[in-house]
């Protein structure tokens, strides 16, 4: 910690690529959203919800959210995280398959996993994870709940799970730093990971599951509190803007305000809403496109398969 200017250095990444295994967090909206009515409504306990690997409902419309990261220090040493672990078992094994995390996992190459958060889509899907390397060290953040625990234990976890302090950024490595924000959200999740990584000679990236407690708010976090911190490179990863598609003042408001922060490249997708994309387009700010392939659905999301290359 900088005394003189009371921010965080967390030391720089040579480079940053990140694969999106997976940006899709199911394919029927309205099938969730039945499921979820049909079960109490949005404030249930996710866990009573009988979707897999819990249960068969609707077992085709689980897919899921997952990212590979490949970070590279300053001397050449690469080394690889797993951001978020899908949901569906079916989908996500082909995903992983398709994008040879299986066999990097299988070979030790892939060092963490860090949860974002709790909600199935990012998190349930972890039995696809750990057969391959059940001693992996898991991250999650504060306020995970008991169950979540339990799952992890019950998918065969033989490693380490480390619970991220709210609000203290916490250095993985030289460069990435792993953040836990408080919040509270659908089907009774608590604390979302968001992480940080400061690229040399360009600035910061940020990555997301969902960014449930607005991005922003995440981004004024990094302004204040890591040194270097005014110059925001590159966002990536679902930014909950329009996640319904509406559209309102206010969510127009904060895509007016994210082209003050004068980022180079904007990479986002799963539950940022394609309207959101739209307007930001119009903007003027850098969205970087897809190749909707993969089960991806639009150009819009750096999707299933597509690469963000930062540094």
């Amino acid at each position: 910690m900088s005394a003189t200017h009371s921010t965080f250095d967390m030391g720089v990444l040579k480079r940053l690529r990140i694969v999106c295994i997976s940006e899709t967090g199911w394919f029927d909206t309205a099938a969730v959203f039945h499921d979820t009515k049909a079960a109490g409504g949005a404030e249930t306990e996710q866990y009573t919800i009988p979707w897999p690997p819990f249960g068969a409902l609707h077992a085709d419309n689980a897919a899921g959210f997952s990212a590979l990261l490949e970070a590279e220090a300053t001397d050449g040493t690469v080394r690889r995280l797993l951001f978020d672990t899908g949901w569906g078992p079916t989908w996500m094994d082909r995903r992983f398959a398709e994008e040879g995390i299986d066999q990097l996992l299988q070979q030790g190459q892939i060092e963490a996993l860090i949860i974002s958060h709790e909600h199935f889509d990012h998190f349930w899907g972890i039995g696809s994870t750990l057969k391959h390397c059940p001693g992996l060290t898991i991250y999650v953040p504060e306020g995970f709940h008991p169950a979540g625990f339990a799952h992890i234990r019950q998918q065969g976890h033989t490693g380490t799970v480390i619970t991220v302090p709210v609000g203290q950024p916490l250095l993985l490595f030289p460069g990435l730093a792993l953040v836990s924000f408080p919040m509270s959200t659908l089907l009774q999740v608590q604390g979302e990971n968001v992480l940080y990584a400061n690229l040399q000679d360009q600035g910061l990236a940020m990555v997301t599951g969902c960014g449930h407690g607005g991005v922003l708010n995440l981004l004024d976090y990094a302004r204040r509190t890591f040194s270097g911190g005014e110059r925001i490179h590159a966002i990536y990863g679902g930014l909950h803007i329009a996640p319904l598609e509406d559209w309102d003042e206010a969510r127009q408001q904060v895509v007016n305000a994210l082209s003050g922060y004068g980022i180079a490249k904007v990479a986002c997708n799963h539950c940022t809403g394609r309207t959101a994309v739209e307007k930001m387009l119009e903007a003027g700010l850098p969205v970087l496109r897809g190749a909707a392939r993969n089960g991806s659905q639009t150009e819009l999301f750096v999707g299933n398969g597509d690469v963000l290359e930062l540094g």
